[in-house]
């Protein structure tokens, strides 16, 4: 792995860049004790294969620019994975001491504040929580589009049984989560800003913790929640899973069918030409 900033410049930039002020209670205090996961694993198996095999000409390590990247585990996950880049982390929550702090809806004005142009920007479960809906989304994808180095990667990581967000079911709601979409819904919208070229499931056991959810008595408190909290923080994070779920995730997730029905779903997009 290459170039990153350290902490006193990710400090100076967040101090230069933006107040310190938490726009997202709920996600900070969430994502600053996350840990790596069932799912974390199999995504990342994914996110690397596929930014590997993409930069495999490229005769250097690709720049990877990670929108939203909360604590910068991305960095760790794909470090992990043997792929060889180098990054910078960028999130609009001045919390996490990203690399840059910057709003993802206005990213093509933070083009000069970032460290390269960009070979591959990933947005890994970011969309989702976009106030703005699908005009943001929309928007946000378009900018990618311009930042982007030319035949560059966007990848983009958006929610199918997470939860079953794409289920809509009235008696779930995730507050951070502003839109519960179809993989065709989620595509539509993304391809009138940038070209999909693939699409590959994420998650096939993961996704598994969430069926107490089904319940229209499900309440995080109560037994179907402590059911959920237990399959998904015990159950589904025992060892040999792991290597399970990468291999169901690497067959099912190409599949038409199955690309859709799973934790989350990979576009794999570039910039329209």
């Amino acid at each position: 792995m290459h170039q990153t900033l350290d902490r006193t410049e990710r400090s100076d930039l967040a101090d230069e860049q933006s107040e310190v002020t938490v726009h997202s209670q709920y996600l900070v205090k969430k994502l600053a004790n996350a840990q790596r996961n069932l799912y974390g694993t199999v995504k990342f198996d994914i996110v690397a294969r596929t930014i590997r095999d993409w930069a495999q000409d490229l005769g250097r390590p690709p720049r990877i620019l990670d929108i939203g990247c909360s604590t910068s585990i991305s960095k760790e996950y794909l470090a992990d994975t043997g792929l060889d880049f180098d990054y910078c982390g960028a999130d609009y929550e001045a919390a996490f001491e990203p690399d840059i702090v910057l709003d993802a809806t206005r990213l093509s004005e933070h083009r000069d504040d970032l460290p390269w142009q960009p070979d591959v920007i990933a947005l890994l479960d970011v969309l989702e929580h976009l106030p703005g809906r699908g005009p943001a989304i929309e928007s946000v994808m378009r900018q990618c589009g311009e930042v982007i180095a030319p035949g560059g990667l966007i990848l983009a990581v958006v929610p199918q049984l997470y939860r079953l967000d794409r289920l809509k079911l009235g008696h779930l709601h995730y507050a951070e989560h502003q839109v519960r979409m179809t993989l065709n819904e989620w595509s539509e919208i993304i391809g009138r800003a940038v070209t999909i070229e693939s699409v590959h499931g994420i998650g096939y056991l993961s996704c598994l913790p969430y069926l107490p959810m089904l319940s229209p008595w499900y309440e995080e408190t109560n037994r179907h929640g402590k059911l959920f909290h237990h399959l998904r923080g015990k159950t589904f994070e025992w060892g040999p899973l792991k290597p399970a779920e990468i291999a169901l995730t690497r067959t099912l997730g190409r599949v038409p069918g199955f690309r859709g029905w799973c934790n989350s779903s990979l576009l794999v997009c570039r910039a329209k030409v």
